[in-house]
């Protein structure tokens, strides 16, 4: 269900926009726009036709106002409308290109800000044909333009240079949203990973903080329940009713031995869901203890070596859901590989317990060390329900315990994973 609500509201975010960024640079761009004409025109001294030129800013400036009063009653764009407005702003600049000068005009390279930001925030279809609209539009301007006022005769290039603006202008259009939208992509899986793991931790959390009360309530309701018992006991044996009240009486006995057995039950299960915070215990027990389960059901076997501090005692943690979680990753993942062997190393000082992890197999592919701390990296992706998020999630498991972690292959065989986190971010 947790999976269910993170990709509903990815897919929400995805969809509705919020309009206020659009907003905000079709302002600097209308005003940078009207700066630039005035300047050029009494600034500069070049004539420009400022009718249609202060026209075309008109109409792009009718259109941010009429935006603007969408956003002050709450309503959020989706996909297409944005893709209409940016599209009108690829349009709008090639208008005023044509009245002064086309791709020759330095200011032709804001051809690829709507680009950049159609990269950025819609999905590659819309990002393809707003590509498809810069292409067009310079391919008009580079045949239809007014000449540049650079002189009485206007700026004269040879063809072959107007050509030369026309290809780089759509090959940057092209790199720049491929490469923002890869940038976007990886950005929304990032945050999407991250939301899972912020809901499995949320959810362990909300079923402990469940379990606590179930403990107090049980507790409470103890009391009363056996002073009630004591009560109904009394009248059954020192009154005299008739079969009718009797009958009510013990009906009555009944229910609350029911009620007492259910509370007791309730007791001891929430008192099992919550011993990892609960109670503290050694390090190496508590480990131990969360990873009994899995262990149980690994293929190769288990290891554990401890390093003896004669200078510190064994420290005492909590079983934390975020150190029981990447534990129980690394496991799952050393288990694919490990041939016979998983070697679990702990050591502690007085500040940090020292965990490493080592399996005897092939160890990681170095495609996938390069990019540890990304999602989506495994060899295994889509092979039996992988999706490359074990790495991930133990380096952010570990970072909410203030704690580092570090990939790397053995010199002989087999991959380790060393932890260190600080002894009081687990109590």
């Amino acid at each position: 269900m947790a999976n269910r609500l993170l990709s509903s509201i990815m897919e929400n975010e995805h969809n509705l926009i919020d309009p206020r960024v659009s907003i905000t640079i079709r302002w600097i761009a209308l005003a940078g726009q009207l700066a630039t004409v005035l300047l050029v025109h009494f600034g500069l001294g070049f004539v420009l036709p400022l009718e249609p030129l202060l026209g075309i800013i008109a109409i792009g400036l009718l259109l941010n106002l009429w935006q603007t009063s969408l956003n002050r009653h709450g309503l959020q764009l989706t996909r297409i409308p944005i893709l209409i407005v940016l599209s009108f702003d690829v349009i709008q600049l090639a208008a005023l290109l044509y009245f002064a000068g086309g791709l020759l005009n330095p200011f032709s390279i804001l051809f690829l800000a709507p680009v950049v930001v159609s990269a950025a925030i819609l999905d590659v279809f819309s990002t393809i044909t707003l590509v498809v609209v810069v292409t067009i539009c310079a391919s008009l301007l580079t045949i239809y333009h007014l000449p540049l006022p650079w002189s009485d005769s206007g700026l004269v290039v040879p063809a072959l240079y107007q050509f030369g603006l026309w290809i780089a202008l759509i090959i940057s259009a092209t790199f720049m949203a491929y490469y923002v939208f890869w940038l976007a992509s990886k950005s929304r899986k990032t945050f999407e990973m991250l939301g899972t793991t912020k809901l499995m931790l949320a959810s362990e959390r909300q079923v402990i903080a469940l379990g606590s009360l179930a403990t107090v309530a049980a507790h409470k309701l103890g009391s009363p329940l056996t002073t009630i018992k004591l009560i109904s006991d009394d009248l059954l044996d020192h009154l005299k009713y008739s079969s009718i009240q009797e009958e009510d009486l013990l009906i009555l006995k009944t229910e609350i031995q029911r009620c007492q057995v259910i509370l007791s039950e309730l007791d001891s299960d929430a008192k099992k869901t919550n011993r990892e915070l609960d109670i503290l215990m050694p390090a190496v027990m508590a480990m131990q203890t969360m990873l009994a389960d899995q262990t149980e059901s690994l293929t190769v076997e288990i290891k554990w070596k401890v390093e003896n501090s004669s200078a510190e005692m064994q420290p005492e943690i909590a079983q934390t859901p975020e150190l029981s979680y990447a534990l129980e990753a690394i496991l799952e993942n050393a288990n694919d590989f490990a041939k016979s062997k998983i070697i679990i190393h702990i050591s502690w000082d007085n500040e940090m317990l020292y965990i490493k992890i080592m399996d005897d197999g092939p160890g990681y592919p170095p495609s996938i060390l390069a990019n540890i701390g990304q999602p989506e990296n495994s060899a295994r992706i889509g092979r039996d329900g992988h999706r490359g998020l074990g790495l991930f999630l133990v380096q952010s498991f570990v970072r909410q315990l203030n704690g580092s972690a570090v990939f790397r292959n053995q010199k002989s065989y087999g991959a380790t994973v060393e932890m260190k986190i600080p002894i009081e971010s687990l109590v």
